[in-house]
Parts: C-alpha cells; sequence; structure tokens
C-alpha cells in the first residue's frame, strides 16, 4: 500500500470567507483541510481537459525527412506557409 504525502502550505483569506468555511465545517462535522481538499478536488474536476500533444507524421505532406520536395522547392514562402498552416490561420 502507497503512503500519502502531504504539502503544507500557507494561504491568506478575507475575514468573511473564513468565518463561512468554519462555520460551514462545524455544520458538516468535517475539518477545514477536508474542506480545501474537497474544494480544490472539485475545481480541478472543472477544468478543461489539456489536449494531447499530437505527433506529426513525417511521411504525410512535403515532409519526407529528405528536404524539400522538388514541389516544394518551386513555392514561394507565402505559398509554403499557406501549406503549412493548412486553413488554421
Amino acid at each position: 500500500m502507497g503512503y500519502l504525502i502531504f504539502m503544507k502550505t500557507t494561504i491568506d483569506l478575507a475575514d468573511d470567507l473564513t468565518a463561512k468555511l468554519k462555520r460551514k465545517t462545524v455544520q458538516n462535522g468535517i475539518s477545514m483541510r477536508a474542506a480545501f481538499h474537497e474544494a480544490l478536488r472539485l475545481w480541478l474536476k472543472r477544468q478543461p481537459v489539456e489536449p494531447k500533444p499530437q505527433t506529426i507524421r513525417r511521411d504525410v505532406g512535403l515532409m519526407s525527412g529528405r528536404g524539400l520536395t522538388p514541389e516544394a522547392a518551386s513555392l514561394s514562402w507565402d505559398e509554403m506557409r499557406s501549406l503549412s498552416y493548412d486553413q488554421r490561420g
């Protein structure tokens, strides 16, 4: 079985927030620490999922790993950039 490791930290709370937190934790019979853990877990759960980085396949398009293709070598910089961004701006 693994061990739980806790990090101690200090935070500053507004007086009214502290009073409400103390009142609610007493009403619910939980510690302030447990309330913070629950609040942080809920907040983290609501955050958008970070997209996985996309890998670039080298065998697609102009990138073969052997320099520019003859087709690409004849393009202007603007044309090459347009192909690179492919409708993404």
